[in-house]
């Protein structure tokens, strides 16, 4: 019996070193993830690797634009190829000889493929993808600020989306000669466009307005920061690291003079005389996803509706200038710029 009963002690004693190996193994991932160890590395340089790194990291590209599944294809085009609203048919390298042949005709000036991407990020404004907003930054200005080895390095990794990488055909480009120029113009400037808000504000207190769901202003019920928060108006968890200062407190103040693409009103009148006001996400032959401003997702057939009419005027409240004093509104625009 002795025997026995140190052999049971023993194997209780093997399950105990190895429950508690177990749960240092748990403890070392868990920290691990939120120290963000174990990540994969920055990388840096010139080459479509750094570009990669650049487009879902500091360069901020994937808070508008898809690489396939992965970033946000809402406000901009997909860059990949797969089956999903946004994709435009073909990866952007060959997309981009499309487009320049579209450039040439137009401009009456010789664009390549290259040509084009690069004026894509120096002059965002001349051409506009058609079923899109003119809203995407020049991204060599602030806040975004990227350097002109940045550039080429985002333009390398774009075209080895279904093309070839060659980096001296970006050297030699048109547009990379003043792309250039201009970052090299404002080499030596302050990194953020200069701005000075009435008062300071106090993150804290903005954060408090934001989240709180009984505030003047909730404005959690409708974004998302950082996982948390409502789906009906963009995510805002980078929103300083993309959009100056003077554009957020716009929006805020004026959340109808600039709408994000996808992000749009739609009224929806039914045969039964029911008005339904909310953002379309979604659509097929049958249907129509409708979320409304309080969150609540309603599926319409379109065999129900009278009359579906696209609004100007955005669902974001526009009397935040009215709802908060002059100190909560620095505050709230104080915590918006922690979010980088």
């Amino acid at each position: 019996m002795a025997g026995t009963t140190g052999k049971g002690a023993m194997i209780k004693s093997v399950v105990f070193t190895f429950l508690v190996m177990g749960f240092f193994v748990y403890i070392s991932y868990v920290v691990t993830a939120i120290s963000g160890a174990g990540q994969k590395p920055t990388v840096v340089g010139v080459s479509p690797e750094a570009g990669e790194s650049l487009f879902f990291g500091r360069g901020k590209c994937s808070t508008c634009h898809s690489i396939g599944e992965r970033g946000s294809a809402i406000r901009c085009p997909n860059l990949g190829v797969i089956d999903q609203p946004y994709t435009l048919g073909m990866p952007i390298a060959q997309r981009a000889v499309e487009r320049a042949k579209e450039r040439t005709s137009k401009t009456g000036q010789t664009y390549t493929a290259v040509d084009y991407l690069v004026e894509s990020h120096y002059d965002p404004s001349a051409y506009v993808v058609q079923g899109f907003k003119n809203e995407m930054p020049v991204v060599w200005q602030p806040p975004i600020a990227l350097s002109v080895d940045d550039e080429m390095a985002i333009e390398l990794f774009v075209m080895s989306l279904g093309g070839e990488p060659d980096l001296a055909a970006i050297q030699n480009s048109k547009e990379f000669a003043l792309i250039k120029k201009a970052i090299g113009s404002q080499a030596g400037t302050a990194t953020q466009v200069a701005f000075k808000p009435y008062l300071p504000g106090d993150p804290a207190a903005g954060e408090k307005i934001f989240f709180d769901p009984d505030s003047k202003t909730p404005c959690a019920k409708c974004h998302t920061v950082k996982g948390k928060g409502g789906k009906v108006g963009p995510e805002l968890t980078s929103v300083a690291g993309t959009r100056t200062p003077q554009f957020i407190l716009e929006s805020i103040l004026d959340p109808s003079k600039e709408i994000a693409s996808g992000y749009e009103a739609f009224l929806v009148v039914t045969n039964e005389d029911e008005f339904i006001t909310g953002i379309k996400k979604g659509e097929d032959a049958t249907t129509v996803e409708i979320i409304e401003g309080s969150g609540d997702l309603r599926k319409i057939k379109k065999s129900d509706i009278k009359k579906m009419v696209q609004q100007k005027i955005s669902i974001m409240p526009g009397n935040f200038r009215d709802l908060l004093s002059v100190e909560e509104l620095h505050d709230l625009l104080a915590y918006l710029l922690t979010l980088t």
